[in-house]
């Protein structure tokens, strides 16, 4: 049996004990969380949900989603807003909007949610519905 360091310190009793505990009550080993600040809150909250801040859709969201059958972005609209104003801005490029398309639908992000299942069956509807048009 070889030399083994960490023998001696497994076997008495006691070992390491006095070591642990200075860890555990050094200043610099405590965590301080933050209080609580519900502007900041607000802040990251409307950072996180770009479309969170906007009441009513532009003119352009609006005229995208008269185009389309109704019903097709319902949910979408309701719990993703600033996807359809994205969709607005691309939709009369082809190369755009399957850019877009792509990033929402192919994961290129590490620790991304995804999106409900409702939301994911619109989206998938509308990239075969905007494929399948004739040319813009």
């Amino acid at each position: 049996m070889g030399f083994n360091p960490f023998r001696r310190w497994t076997t008495e009793s006691g070992a390491g004990k006095a070591d642990r505990d200075s860890r555990i009550s050094a200043p610099e080993a405590r965590v301080y969380y933050p209080k609580p600040n519900a502007e900041l809150d607000a802040q990251w909250t409307a950072l996180r949900n770009p479309g969170s801040g906007r009441k009513t859709p532009s003119r352009e969201a609006q005229a995208l989603l008269a185009q389309l059958p109704a019903g097709l972005l319902e949910q979408t609209a309701r719990d993703f807003p600033h996807l359809i104003e994205k969709f607005a801005a691309c939709w009369p490029s082809p190369i755009s909007m399957r850019k877009v398309f792509d990033e929402l639908t192919f994961e290129t992000r590490v620790a991304r949610q995804g999106f409900p299942l409702a939301v994911l069956t619109e989206l998938t509807e509308l990239r075969q519905r905007y494929e399948n048009a004739p040319p813009r």
